[in-house]
């Protein structure tokens, strides 16, 4: 076909295939759509048939009357104008909202979820970054008898251990830890926050939530999708809870107050909170986030070991492991023994990073009863109300101090763990 700059009007032809395309003129550099010269940007196959075959007569025609107009021995004539250069298409569609690719991959890892499908869903989790990030925790957990034995990177590993390590990390996003980020949450909003791909990262995808039982009164809520290319497909590495500034304000808003002060049938007098769950502070990073959820996952596991270690672990990182040992207390059910052991285990790790006690003993067989089991949790969230935000951190004991007193005689259930931490880690040489 015969095309015409609209510009300067040079002439030029092109395959009829490159119709519609975008071409930059050779002569004057204007960049325009490729159509046959007369015909507009609407008109119909036929048409542009038709115009090709007399614009393709009139171009012959005039050719024809210049040469005779110049004469013969009159020199060369002059030399065409360059061919005209295809331009790149410019992106079209959605690049950062809600039909953009990265959120099309958040919103296929949600769905892949909810439905619990950890076969696909680990096809969807890059492998190298995963691992980094989680992986050698794992093994580190798995291998914790013997510490001396090398981790194996990712690159060692061969294909079928691979896709073991997606498998369980996959099923724990559907069965563990991560079950209650996703559970029973439906996105209907999201965009991409950061694109990095050009500097060899990955997309920063956030997905807004809704709970799907309307009747509960649930806020919305937001989950943060970290994505990376493997083979050409966006897959993620890491996952988490986003407080966005108007949930932290509302939330902050909701705190006053929650306290009331009650007098149990005993007579004994309490300041009790409401139970729910709470999210991480703004401020804890992913990495420490990670590690506490770990810890708390091993602690809680009924067929862990070393839950002393782990208590003290959780102790030593302080207040940033209050906020999801708080969600503990208010998301494991109080109706088997297993549950009894594991909601103790949480007691008492926010007693050894506090200082503070509450009447919650989780066996009736120790002469407690269901109303100071109740209220013991309750008391709490108390706590956490009045004097969390002013929390600082529970004064450090002086173990030398405390092993090297002869006189000293533990007053408590408190003094008598730190006594006892204390000794411990006198046995272990630290």
């Amino acid at each position: 076909m015969i095309i015409q700059c609209p510009s300067c009007k040079t002439q030029a032809q092109l395959p009829d295939s490159k119709e519609g395309a975008k071409v930059r003129c050779g002569s004057c550099g204007k960049v325009y759509v490729a159509r046959p010269k007369g015909s507009r940007a609407g008109s119909k196959g036929k048409d542009n048939s038709s115009t090709m075959i007399i614009g393709g007569v009139v171009v012959v025609a005039a050719l024809i009357i210049g040469l005779m107009a110049q004469g013969g021995g009159k020199g060369p004539p002059p030399p065409p104008p360059e061919e005209p250069t295809e331009v790149e298409p410019e992106p079209e569609g959605d690049m950062v909202g809600w039909n953009s690719e990265g959120v099309l991959a958040a919103r296929k890892l949600h769905t892949l979820l909810t439905s619990e499908d950890p076969i696909r869903l680990s096809q969807l989790l890059h492998g190298p970054k995963t691992y980094a990030r989680v992986g050698e925790d794992l093994i580190a957990a798995a291998s914790e008898e013997n510490p001396a034995e090398p981790r194996t990177p990712w690159l060692g590993l061969v294909g079928t251990e691979r896709l073991v390590f997606l498998g369980d990390v996959a099923r724990d996003m559907i069965d563990g830890q991560g079950r209650e980020l996703f559970h029973q949450w439906n996105p209907y909003h999201g965009w991409v926050e950061a694109d990095d791909e050009g500097v060899g990262g990955g997309l920063t995808v956030r997905l807004k939530l809704s709970h799907k039982d309307t009747s509960l009164g649930e806020s919305d809520r937001h989950v943060e999708w970290h994505l990376s290319r493997e083979n050409g497909v966006l897959k993620a590495w890491n996952w988490l809870r986003w407080i966005s500034p108007e949930e932290a304000a509302k939330r902050g808003r909701r705190g006053a107050g929650k306290i009331e002060r009650k007098t149990l049938s005993d007579g004994s007098q309490v300041i009790e909170g409401k139970i729910r769950p709470i999210a991480y502070d703004l401020d804890v990073p992913p990495e420490m986030r990670k590690r506490i959820n770990d810890l708390i996952a091993r602690l809680i596991d009924p067929d862990g070991t070393k839950t002393f270690a782990i208590q003290n672990e959780l102790r030593e990182i302080g207040k940033p492991a209050i906020a999801p040992l708080m969600t503990q207390l208010a998301t494991i059910p109080l109706d088997s023994n297993d549950n009894a052991t594991a909601l103790n285990l949480v007691h008492l790790s926010l007693q050894a990073i506090t200082g503070y006690q509450t009447s919650f003993q989780a066996h009736a067989a120790l002469g407690t009863t269901k109303e100071r089991q109740d209220s013991g949790l309750k008391q709490w969230f108390g706590w956490f109300d009045r004097r969390y935000k002013g929390f600082r951190g529970r004064p450090k004991v002086d173990d030398d101090a405390l092993l090297n007193d002869p006189d000293f005689q533990p007053r408590n259930a408190s003094e008598r763990r730190e006594l006892e931490r204390a000794r411990n880690k006198l046995k272990q040489g630290g």
